[in-house]
């Protein structure tokens, strides 16, 4: 009976705690992701000093339903631009004015719209992203761009 108790416990455990975020490894791989499975890329910029980027990385990007919209709709890129190593590309290090920035970048690294600044809570974020999903499916159906 204690066996039992403890699959279930570690089951259960997998399931709250085991959805994450599928993060891309590079701004390359982001982009390669996104022509390849035809999805936009969501490309956030933090700084490792920046409360609000900590809280939007321990509420927003903790959501179960955030984490779903995000996994299942879009090519996820974080990069925290003081860390030793990061680059983000000129044209999107150029507008950003704060952090943490939101970009939602077509396959080609271009923006499709003004990015997010600052922190929003999941409910809001998940309003945001049904925009962009949204907006997304519909330029490329209309415009026949998608993919190519």
């Amino acid at each position: 009976m204690k066996k039992i108790l403890l699959v279930i416990a570690l089951l259960a455990s997998v399931n709250v705690f085991g959805a994450q975020i599928h993060w891309a490894a590079s701004y390359k791989e982001a982009l390669a992701l996104s022509k390849k499975e035809k999805k936009p890329v969501m490309f956030v910029m933090t700084k490792s000093d920046c409360k609000y980027c900590k809280l939007l990385k321990s509420t927003t990007f903790k959501d179960p339903k955030i984490i779903a919209k995000l996994n299942k709709d879009f090519v996820n890129y974080m990069v925290t631009t003081d860390e030793e190593g990061a680059t983000v590309p000129y044209m999107l290090a150029v507008y950003t004015k704060g952090f943490p920035t939101i970009w939602f970048l077509d396959e080609h690294g271009q923006a499709l719209f003004q990015p997010i600044g600052g922190y929003m809570q999941a409910k809001n974020f998940a309003d945001a992203l049904d925009v962009v999903t949204k907006t997304y499916k519909e330029y490329f159906s209309t415009h026949g761009k998608k993919g190519k």
